[in-house]
This record gives C-alpha cells, sequence and structure tokens, in this order.
C-alpha cells in the first residue's frame, strides 16, 4: 500500500487491471462531435446482481424469491436505457454509484455496447461501491480511502488516468456518505472524503497545474451546503472565500476557480446550467456533481466547455420528480438524475 498525503491507496480488483491494460482498444462515440467528449455520473440506486453474496439490502434476496436473474437483466437494460437517453451514443466517460461488484458494471457496459476499460474498486465489505466505464485508453488507476482507524469504513473514491488523444485526464469517481442519521451528525465522514479528494487533486496539480481533473460522483450533499445549513457548521463543501482548510472550496464562477495561497478552488457549473439531480422531501437538491480542476477553465489543455443536468423526459414523472426504481412493479429508473459535463481540447 502506499501512502501519499495521509491517503492510503488499496488495490484495484484483478479483473479491472486486466480492463485497463486492453489501452489499445480506445473507441469513439457514435454521435461525439469532433473535439469533444462526454463525461457523465449517474447513481444508478443499488444495483445488485442475481446472486446472494450476504450483503445486498432489503428487496433483493434471490432466496426469498425477491430478485432473480431475469429481474436482473431487465434492470441493467433500464439503466443502459437511461443513460442512451440522456446521452444518445451514450457518454465517452461513465461514472456510477450503487453498483455492486465489476461484473454488475461489465454487464452495464454491455448492455452499452461495451466499454473498453472497465474499472472497479476492491471495495472490502461494503455492499455497493463507485465504478468507470471509459471509451479512451487508462494509463493508470488507483482507489483510495482515507489513512488511518478514521478511514475504517470509508467509502473507497476511485482515480482513473485516461489518455484523451495524448492528453491527461483524471477522472475520480466518488460517493460520499449520505445524510442518514442527521446533516450535521454525518457531515465529518462527508469531510473526511472532502479532505481525501482535495489532497489528491492538489497531488496531481502539484507538477501540473493545468492538469485536467474532474471530481464526479454523488456527494450527497450540494455545493451551496454552508448557506444551505445556515452557517451552523462548516460542511465538506465550502465557498471560495471560506479559505484553506480541511474541505473542498468550490465557485460558481469560471473566474473563482485557481489557486490562492497555496489552497486550491474547483469550479462548480451548476449555476451556468440550471436544475436539479435529486428530490429531497420536495425540496430540489445539486448532490451529483462534476467538479472541475481550475486549468479545465483556465487555459490548459482540457477545457471544460458544457454542463447539463436535463434528463430524458422518461426518468422524471408529470412533476419533475425522478422515477426510481420500484422492486415491486419491476419498472422506473433511479432515485438521481445524470449529469453531463463535455470537455474540448484547448486549441
Amino acid at each position: 500500500m502506499n501512502h501519499v498525503s495521509g491517503i492510503r491507496t488499496i488495490a484495484i480488483a484483478a479483473t479491472v487491471v486486466l480492463a485497463v491494460a486492453c489501452q489499445s482498444a480506445c473507441l469513439t462515440g457514435g454521435d461525439r462531435k469532433p473535439g469533444l467528449f462526454t463525461l457523465m455520473s449517474y447513481n444508478v440506486m443499488t444495483l445488485f446482481d442475481a446472486t446472494d453474496d450476504g450483503v445486498e439490502y432489503d428487496g433483493f434476496s434471490v432466496a426469498r424469491g425477491e430478485w432473480d436473474e431475469t429481474r436482473y437483466r431487465a434492470r441493467v437494460e433500464a439503466m443502459a436505457s437511461a443513460v442512451r437517453g440522456t446521452l444518445a451514443g451514450g457518454p465517452d466517460v461513465l461514472v456510477v454509484q450503487e453498483i455492486e461488484n465489476r461484473d454488475v458494471l461489465a454487464d452495464l457496459s454491455e448492455a452499452l455496447g461495451g466499454y473498453p476499460v472497465v474499472l472497479f474498486p476492491d471495495s472490502g465489505d461494503s455492499p455497493i461501491s463507485v465504478g468507470i466505464l471509459s471509451r479512451f485508453p487508462c494509463v493508470a488507476a488507483r482507489a483510495h480511502v482515507p489513512a488511518g482507524p478514521d478511514g475504517a469504513g470509508s467509502r473507497v473514491m476511485l482515480e482513473a488516468e485516461l489518455d484523451v488523444s495524448g492528453r491527461r485526464f483524471v477522472v475520480l469517481a466518488a460517493h460520499w456518505k449520505s445524510k442518514l442519521g442527521g446533516d450535521a451528525e454525518t457531515e465529518p465522514e462527508r469531510a473526511r472524503a472532502a479532505a481525501l479528494a482535495g489532497a489528491v487533486i492538489r497531488a496531481r496539480l502539484h507538477d501540473d497545474p493545468g492538469l485536467a481533473v474532474a471530481l464526479a460522483g454523488d456527494l450527497n450533499e450540494s455545493p451551496d451546503e454552508y448557506e444551505r445549513a445556515g452557517k451552523a457548521y462548516t460542511t465538506a463543501l465550502m465557498p471560495a472565500s471560506a479559505g484553506d482548510g480541511p474541505w473542498l472550496r468550490v465557485s460558481f464562477e469560471r473566474a473563482g476557480a485557481g489557486f490562492d495561497g497555496g489552497g486550491m478552488v474547483m469550479f462548480c457549473p451548476w449555476d451556468e446550467a440550471g436544475g436539479y439531480s435529486y428530490l429531497h422531501d420536495g425540496e430540489e437538491e445539486r448532490i451529483d456533481n462534476i467538479l472541475a480542476s481550475p486549468g479545465t477553465v483556465g487555459g490548459g489543455p482540457l477545457r471544460l466547455v458544457a454542463f447539463s443536468a436535463e434528463p430524458a423526459e422518461f426518468l422524471v414523472d408529470e412533476s419533475g420528480a425522478p422515477r426510481p426504481w420500484n422492486a415491486r412493479t419491476g419498472s422506473g429508473w433511479s432515485d438521481h438524475l445524470p449529469v453531463v459535463a463535455t470537455f474540448a481540447p484547448t486549441p
């Protein structure tokens, strides 16, 4: 195990390492415009296979007749339709959350027409984790958790360094702790995840400040969480004005992303797009994010040109609420909506 800036790096599953080795199999998206490529993040909502491993959530027991291969395959196809419906041809890079294991991720890849790179971390005893599918070759992949005893049980963050036509693109796939148990009470675990992401990003930018890095995933808090919490306590995501600290700072303005006094501010594109990705008690939230490093808005080799949270029409009901998967009826998709960022090489 490697220890870098207080981060514990763990293994990528062996099957994933084999996928990473397929660097020459880079594909191109069928509907991708020349020079542009897309990154989608999607919480696919408890996507379990049809094998009882003892860690499944309620409602997914094969032994009790709650789940089976037929329903599993239908669910995979449904999630593939959600991805394709949101972005014709599918994204060039897909980051997913709440996937049970590497085999499920591979099945989703197949349903989407096949991605040459399938990355899934060794997530230990966790019943769900993150994964990455990529049409671009993967140069390196790592999985990170906070170091030390405080990191026990923390969710894994998956890092992939991709080769986009000779330009490096680093994707961090994350799924932070939910607020189940209380907003303030669970904030410390999200703060640890934010500190982990910040440490990895700063390490990558130390020698290459213009490097394109995207933190993608369900962060379980909106970028304006500090204001939403009434500024009663510090949050994992803080405004740029907060100064450097044990959190990740974000700016809703491109000009606000950058470096100050050794600190770093990521760009959050939500205000440019509008919309939301999740509803909680009828309140619109932006907890699904793609946060971009300063170089993507400040002259680096790859730049963020667009962001969208507009879902396919069939993913929401008449009120605009996401249609979650319903195990009883065997219908629906996810309680989250996908978000998409578009990047382009800098001329």
